[in-house]
């Protein structure tokens, strides 16, 4: 259970770096998705209920703080989290640049299956022409936290689902 509490306080820092530190700087409307990062870390390494449960309570986190309509982004992280899952079984998935791969894959995953919630269920009329620039910019800074923050979360020493059976 030592690892339920490190994906925690990393969860924790990710929401604040997400949601303050990172809007900060000169990247304007884009920020990159840290929470994101996790839940494809989750997909890889915690195949069970656990790691499905982890990526929900990400996405449901992300709701709360961004104030964004609740579960939005919590379906966004458990369409993700199943992708990767499923991805990681047939495919190799081990080395950096494959995982990286995979996050800009899940990061436009992710913000397509939000997207196409909003329109489905949003009552406020928003301008679409600027929204794949901002998407893909979005998906790309993703990218590139991602090494670090797989690093950070492989010298943790979180068992993946191997480890513990």
């Amino acid at each position: 259970m030592r690892w339920v509490l490190i994906v925690v306080l990393i969860a924790c820092v990710g929401l604040l770096l997400q949601s303050t530190v990172l809007h900060g700087l000169v990247f304007g409307r884009v920020v990159p998705d840290v929470l994101l990062v996790l839940c494809v870390y989750l997909g890889l390494h915690q195949h069970t209920v656990t790691g499905s449960f982890g990526a929900f309570a990400l996405g449901y986190l992300e709701d709360a703080a961004s104030g964004s309509p609740a579960g939005l982004n919590a379906c966004g992280m458990l369409v993700v989290f199943v992708i990767v899952y499923l991805t990681c079984r047939r495919l190799w998935v081990d080395n950096v640049v494959s995982k990286v791969v995979l996050v800009f894959l899940a990061s436009v995953i992710k913000a397509t299956v939000v997207v196409a919630l909003l329109a489905l269920f949003a009552t406020v009329r928003t301008e679409w022409s600027s929204l794949p620039g901002i998407l893909l910019s979005q998906a790309a800074l993703t990218a590139v936290v991602a090494p670090p923050v797989f690093w950070v979360l492989a010298t943790t020493g979180i068992p993946s689902h191997r480890e513990r059976e």
